[in-house]
């Protein structure tokens, strides 16, 4: 065997380690502060009514719901939808987003309506349709209630919000969820930081205990 097959062992561990703790460090240091960062605009948004949406280019949070102006997407009653389809990988079914339908949007709040711009992320759904076994799909019908985060790119009597992000949820229902996703953030971040610890020390005691002769993994029998 060649001498550099002794460190075969505590160079994989180093290569695992490593990029553990690198991720640990993101997920808890810097996803829970942007997250932290998003809640906070949240927060200190008022929920708009027709009456204030009158700043073009501010950021607005609209609580309202599908308006049955919207038009029925090929996949009725929905009006807006992601895909799934059912995939084997490693011998495991998962749900594949495969594609998002995310038409022009109407949507009814207090005193009036709002066009909602195409290409919007649906962050969470309230309806479902399935299609046979391998396809569901997951999205908003007319009346459906939506939490809607975007920027007011028209103001006026014809509001339009573009650059938007869509639940099915209420503001203090997102803000419930943020707070949880902050916790699981930084303990996911912390398990991370533990096992790259791990594997790196693991790494440099496995290197000198072969340094020192003290182990050969690839002695003869």
């Amino acid at each position: 065997m060649s001498k550099w097959e002794h460190w075969l062992l505590p160079g994989i561990l180093a290569a695992v380690g490593v990029p553990f703790l690198i991720a640990g460090g993101v997920i808890r240091i810097v996803l829970p502060r942007t997250i932290a960062t998003h809640a906070q605009e949240v927060a200190r948004l008022p929920v708009a009514t027709a009456d204030t949406l009158n700043e073009r280019g501010a950021r607005v949070l609209l609580e309202g719901w599908v308006s049955d102006r919207t038009a029925p997407s090929d996949r009725p009653p929905l009006v807006a939808y992601k895909e799934y389809q059912r995939v084997r990988r490693d011998g495991e079914w998962e749900w594949d987003n495969v594609r998002s339908y995310t038409p022009t949007l109407w949507v009814q709040i207090p005193g009036g309506e709002v066009e909602i711009m195409a290409a919007y992320s649906l962050r969470s759904t309230a309806s479902k349709v399935e299609d046979g076994r391998n396809r569901v799909y997951e999205g908003f019908q007319a009346e459906d209630p939506v939490l809607v985060l975007g920027t007011l790119t028209i103001a006026g009597d014809s509001p339009v919000v573009g650059e938007a992000q869509i639940g099915f949820e209420t503001k203090a229902d997102y803000l419930v969820t943020l707070n949880r996703e902050q916790f699981t953030a930084r303990w996911l971040g912390l398990l991370f930081l533990v096992l790259g610890s791990l594997l790196t020390l693991g790494a440099g005691v496995t290197a000198y205990l072969i340094w020192r002769g003290h182990i050969n993994l690839f002695a003869d029998s």
